[in-house]
């Protein structure tokens, strides 16, 4: 039970805990490993029915990739590391991470999640994938998919990059004030192309602007409610490398403070 703790939670902070892939790193090559979602309570068994096969999120994480990053790779290319979260499960992480104690900046809104409202659309719980591939084992993509549907809630193109994410300097925040008249237009390009939520309902947030050699933008509801959206830009390759939306956007957020 133990071990499968430590595999969830390092999923589910996949962008900061580097460490994680030591975990992943026992799995044979071309081999996908799953966990099955436990039935605890046999009366909501139904509930779970219809959840993805594993050949499904392979092609859907596959498509993510070549979506997002522009690349046009096979799945052959890569291995495939697979863990499904149930989503009582995942509430409690991001639980944990709303209530960790910690000094939080005065320009950080006071963000809370709604259950009923924020989990709703997750009764099968997520999939995580993590795509190594094969002939560069540093080129490394995170995938987050909703276990019934398919719709990417996450999508991170992982490595050095992202490796340097959490070392956030005064430096670092000044190169990206800096550099931010150009860190925003990839960022509005990104959400105009493959975006999930038209621009015009978003508001940026840049008091809550995070930084470490990559920079995360947050964008809030329009009415500055909620938040609904992540991009995060890497200053040294000027592109896009990864978002978040909804509960995993909240789960990156309360992850960064």
């Amino acid at each position: 039970m133990k071990k499968l703790i430590l595999v969830i939670i390092c999923a589910s902070f996949m962008i900061l805990a580097t460490g994680c892939q030591s975990v992943f790193n026992t799995i044979p090559k071309d081999t996908v490993m799953v966990k099955k979602i436990i039935r605890e309570n046999e009366n909501i068994e139904a509930e779970y029915e219809g959840v993805l096969s594993q050949d499904a999120v392979k092609t859907l994480s596959l498509n993510a990739v070549n979506k997002y990053f522009d690349e046009n790779l096979t799945t052959d290319e890569f291995q495939f590391e697979l863990v499904v979260i149930d989503q009582n499960k995942f509430k409690v992480l991001l639980s944990e991470a709303e209530n960790t104690p910690r000094v939080k900046s005065a320009k950080a809104p006071e963000l809370k999640v709604n259950d009923q409202t924020e989990f709703s659309p997750y009764s099968g719980g997520l999939y995580y994938t993590t795509m190594t591939k094969l002939t560069d084992p540093d080129e490394v993509y995170d995938i987050v998919l909703n276990a019934r549907d398919g719709d990417v809630i996450k999508a991170v193109r992982g490595g050095e990059t992202i490796q340097n994410f959490a070392r956030n300097t005064v430096e670092d925040d000044r190169l990206v004030k800096y550099h931010m008249n150009e860190v925003i237009p990839l960022a509005t390009k990104f959400i105009q192309d493959k975006g999930s939520y038209l621009l015009s309902d978003l508001s940026l947030n840049e008091g809550m602007t995070r930084s470490g050699g990559v920079v995360e933008l947050y964008y809030m509801s329009k009415d500055g409610d909620k938040l609904k959206y992540t991009v995060t830009v890497d200053l040294k390759r000027n592109e896009v490398v990864g978002f978040s939306k909804d509960v995993m956007a909240l789960l990156s957020y309360f992850s960064r403070l």
